[in-house]
This record gives C-alpha cells, structure tokens and sequence, in this order.
C-alpha cells in the first residue's frame, strides 16, 4: 500500500489528464461548431481504447478527425480528399458502431 501511495506521487496517474484532454477538445469543437448544422461528436471502442469522432457536419470537404484518448489525431475521413493522409481504414469497424456524445 505504502508503495502505491508514493508510485503515485511519483508517476501521477494519467487517466485525469486523459479525461481533461478530451473534455478540453470537446469544449472547443461545441463552441466553435455551436450554430452549424449536421456538426457532432462520436465516441466508440475499439480494442479496448476509446476514440472520439469530432464531425465538422456536411460540406464539400469536410473531414471528420478521429482522436483516441490522448488526443492524438488517429486518421480522418469524409470530405473529396481520395487520399487521406491518415486513412480510417482499421478503425472503421468502431467508426460503424459509434455512439453520439454531442449533440444528445
């Protein structure tokens, strides 16, 4: 127990700092995208991990970024782009499954 108590100390747990992270990131995107239509934000699990969907809404090339729970943008998908620089490919099965966070 002793040892937990000061492991914590020392290497503080993340989890928080994950959880602020997102909250942050959700904050922004509602405020920025607030008056838009056909704007939201997703989030579902896949393998274990959670991956949050910030959807700029319907426009002629508007990509919808994928963040896991560190806030590192994971791929992007949507818009004209044919090339993606960070396809969606291995996420598409918790692409499909996802669940709305915002706006419920």
């Amino acid at each position: 127990m002793r040892l937990f108590i000061i492991l914590s100390f020392v290497f503080p747990i993340s989890c928080s700092d994950e959880s602020k992270c997102i909250e942050e990131m959700k904050k922004e995107f509602i405020e920025r995208n607030q008056d838009r239509t056909f704007t939201g934000i997703s989030v579902f699990e896949l393998d274990g991990e959670e991956y949050y969907i910030f959807d700029d809404g319907v426009a002629f090339d508007a990509i919808a970024t994928v963040v896991n729970s560190q806030c590192e943008e994971v791929c992007n998908f949507g818009g004209f782009r044919a090339n993606s620089p960070l396809p969606c490919d291995e996420y598409q099965g918790g692409i499909n499954r996802a669940r709305p966070v915002w706006p419920d």
